[in-house]
């Protein structure tokens, strides 16, 4: 099993700016005027590793800093990026061929900088350097 920090078990909505293309599985939908919908409400829930990397040793997580509750959305401020980032990420090699890695990179930065995460910029330059490892 992974290492997974977090699981949603609603379907969540986020406005993203990839437009005008369209994709749909069991876990993540595009729509074209670019609404993203991870399916939570699926099996047991969405589960995912929040920022990586990250490491579990017995009951405790050692790796990247997820960042201070955000008293808007009672999560971590980096809570809603990583699962924006994950969802694309674990399908990149299904939407690769019309989903630049550079797009998923800028709205996880635009949600860390929206929920006014202070390392926002430092962890989008560390998904622009290394993210060609994960992706597909």
């Amino acid at each position: 099993m992974g290492v997974y920090v977090y699981c949603i078990k609603k379907d969540y909505n986020y406005p993203s700016l990839i437009k005008e293309r369209a994709f749909e599985n069991e876990w993540l939908k595009l729509d074209s005027d670019g609404t993203v919908i991870v399916k939570g409400s699926n099996y047991k829930g969405y589960a995912w590793d929040g920022c990586s990397p990250k490491l579990k040793i017995k009951d405790v997580y050692v790796g990247t800093f997820e960042g201070v509750l955000n008293f808007d959305t009672g999560q971590s401020k980096t809570y809603y990026a990583s699962l924006i980032h994950d969802v694309f990420y674990q399908f990149s090699r299904d939407v690769k061929s019309f989903i630049k890695r550079k797009e998923v990179d800028r709205e996880f930065y635009i949600i860390l900088k929206n929920n006014g995460f202070g390392f926002a910029k430092l962890y989008y330059i560390a998904v622009r350097l290394f993210g060609w490892i994960f992706w597909g």
